[in-house]
């Protein structure tokens, strides 16, 4: 068995692809998008924690990452744990058992002259985060990412089943509040909810989700082109307010960021959700089980003795 695997390793295709048999892997590709492979809490930092090195780094679009795992075009990938496309895709989460990764809870954020003037808004967008816990978001997902729905019609749908909103909005009687999210789908559906419970309110609710990464939408709120956006604890901590300890606890993470994002840039966080869309390293199920490859240790284990035995390319 064991020579088989081995000669599998040397014979296998670059990236580890989906064709081959099961932990057939002699070139170890890495899918990521851009932010992730260069921001502090990012590829560079993870590498180094767990002292390894993958042959190769693909730098696509988010969302990508998952696919091109899933068609064999790479070994390993980052992602999200709560995308919906790991178990449909039979892909595999690999236990940060380093615990690298900080928490990133999503709340709603907003800049304090806008909460102050529409002190209600803290009631109204206090009642969506709550309700979503991990397995929640992870089906919200999975319904733009697999089925194809649209993220609109996915917040509605969840809104409507948790009675936040009624079939007919009313006409808006109050002011403009413009609605701003980060491009990738759990971002999307996020700022959907956003603009339907503020025109459920009366709100004159302005679409302009789907802005690119972390740093264009934080520069839009902070600069009055948006109102409120969703924002995850870890990404503030360490990209905008640059810590470079990451914090592990949510509770203590919400409360620092709260605290010093009001003190130093006039910005309000409402209450966080349960959910933790933390970073995540994937790999597909079935390489994983045939290598032995349970945890972010175990990967790098399997890659340096790779190396050392010069199997890998």
């Amino acid at each position: 068995m064991a020579l088989l695997l081995v000669l599998g390793t040397l014979s296998g295709c670059s990236g580890g692809q989906g064709q081959q048999a099961p932990g057939s892997i002699d070139k170890w590709s890495f899918a990521t998008d851009h932010e992730f492979s260069v921001r502090p809490d990012g590829l560079p930092e993870l590498l180094k924690i767990y002292g390894f090195e993958f042959d190769d780094i693909k730098i696509m679009d988010l969302g990508v990452t998952y696919g091109a795992l899933k068609d064999g075009q790479v070994a390993a990938a980052m992602g999200f744990a709560t995308d919906g496309r790991i178990a449909a895709f039979n892909l595999v989460n690999l236990e940060d058992d380093k615990k690298f990764f900080p928490v990133y809870n999503p709340a709603p954020v907003l800049r304090k002259e806008v909460i102050d003037r529409y002190p209600e808004l803290e009631e109204i967008l206090g009642k969506i985060s709550p309700l979503l816990d991990t397995e929640t978001m992870i089906n919200l997902n999975a319904q733009v990412d697999v089925e194809n729905k649209d993220p609109k019609e996915v917040a509605r749908q969840w809104l409507l089943e948790k009675g936040l909103i009624k079939e007919e909005a009313p006409a808006p009687t109050k002011g403009k509040i413009v609605v701003g999210s980060k491009e990738f789908t759990e971002q999307l559906i996020l700022g959907a909810m956003t603009l339907q419970v503020l025109t459920d309110a009366g709100f004159e609710a302005v679409d302009n989700t789907g802005l690119a990464g972390s740093e264009v939408v934080r520069k839009a709120l902070t600069t009055g082109e948006i109102d409120v956006y969703w924002e995850y604890t870890g990404t503030a901590w360490l990209v905008h307010l640059g810590h470079e300890e990451p914090l592990t606890d949510s509770e203590e993470c919400f409360n620092r960021v709260k605290e010093e994002d009001l003190a130093k840039h006039h910005l309000v966080w409402l209450d966080y959700a349960p959910f933790d869309n933390t970073y995540t390293i994937m790999m597909r199920k079935a390489d994983a089980e045939a290598l032995g490859i349970k945890t972010i240790s175990d990967l790098a284990r399997v890659i340096n003795e790779g190396k050392r035995l010069g199997r890998n390319r």
